[in-house]
């Protein structure tokens, strides 16, 4: 263990003791306490020196309370034993204060710290230390040894002397169980990164795969279709040179050989799906269409001579009956195969809503 640490660790381990005996009522439980938070902050070493004691206090009563957690329902575990301390009989009242009360109270009355230090020990708000505080002092004030004690007066409880420095053989155990934390935490780290790893690779897969580059007929699941809600006149870039827009009267859509093209929503009658294809830049064919019916659709395919693709979804705000969807493809013959596209809408549970003939 380095020399400054082991300074450090001899200068609080006094008050450490202390009050890990007052939280515990046992000096065997108070000594293991504070030698597991002087080991859980010499595991970071990274602990900034002059907060060094706020972390090594607030690692001990965590522990604590950690410790004093409510066992499970039929467990037969049996509450530890609260010894008080016969020098000071407010310690008393320790005994019965459940856990967190007693440790804002020990925080407080015997160490002397403000709510707002006590809040940041226990990652609490300092109106509910407060709460806890206020409990505690009606507690206290019913000793009859309260009105002697300094508390009565708003200062902290004098302690024993504290015996300076820490015990030689208490150093080994805390290096020992601060190298096993780390190492626990460096092999717990891997196994989350391990874990993540697997878990991502197939969520880029599927994302590769539902582009719809033409892969060989590969296919979307329902719930990775991307569905757009959008207000009346937002422009959505739908490809190189294209922009897709809604109204309240139906689609409009603009390409580079095709500009300000509008399709009213309540062309034809009943559900249905249309399909309309524009040419693009180079090789590429934007196709659209809108789709009419009641219920909402979660997935739209393309199928062509070239593959199977994914189309997007576009849709007003508050359900107008009514959808747009949109791909830009690319085909090596676009004249010869553009009659050979079959446009397929369904819904979440994989049901066919709608389905084109054969375009022209």
């Amino acid at each position: 263990m380095d020399d400054e640490f082991t300074a450090r660790a001899g200068e609080y381990w006094p008050r450490l003791t202390r009050t890990a005996r007052l939280l515990t009522g046992n000096s065997a439980r108070a000594e293991r306490l504070a030698r597991a938070a002087l080991a859980e902050v010499y595991a970071r070493r990274r602990t900034p020196r002059d907060d060094a004691e706020f972390y090594v206090r607030r690692a001990l009563v965590r522990g604590f309370l950690r410790s004093r957690t409510r066992p499970l329902i039929g467990s037969r575990r049996a509450p530890e034993s609260y010894a008080a301390d016969r020098l000071d009989p407010l310690t008393e009242v320790l005994a019965a204060l459940p856990p967190r009360r007693r440790a804002v109270a020990v925080l407080h009355h015997w160490d002397g710290l403000g709510h707002r230090e006590i809040a940041a020990l226990l990652n609490s708000s300092p109106g509910a230390v407060k709460a806890h505080g206020r409990r505690a002092l009606k507690a206290l004030r019913a000793h009859p040894a309260y009105a002697e004690s300094p508390c009565a007066e708003g200062r902290s409880v004098p302690g024993p002397a504290p015996v300076p420095g820490i015990p030689p053989a208490v150093l080994p155990a805390v290096e020992e169980a601060g190298r096993t934390r780390r190492r626990s935490r460096r092999r717990t780290t891997a196994v989350l990164t391990t874990v993540c790893a697997l878990l991502l690779v197939p969520l880029v897969l599927g994302a590769v795969r539902g582009t719809g580059s033409g892969g060989g007929g590969d296919t979307t699941p329902v719930s990775r279709t991307a569905v757009r809600v959008v207000t009346a006149g937002e422009r959505v870039s739908a490809g190189p040179g294209v922009e897709v827009w809604l109204t309240k009267d139906g689609k409009h859509w603009s390409t580079p050989k095709g500009q300000s093209r509008f399709r009213p929503a309540g062309e034809g009658s009943g559900a249905g799906i249309t399909l309309e294809s524009e040419p693009g830049s180079g090789t590429r064919v934007f196709h659209s269409g809108v789709l009419q019916g009641s219920r909402e659709p979660s997935r739209i395919e393309l199928t062509t001579p070239e593959g199977r693709f994914t189309a997007r979804i576009l849709t007003l705000a508050g359900s107008p009956g009514w959808s747009v969807w949109y791909a830009d493809t690319q085909l090596t013959d676009g004249k010869r195969q553009l009659s050979e596209i079959t446009v397929k809408a369904y819904d979440s549970a994989g049901k066919l809503l709608a389905q084109t003939g054969t375009s022209s």
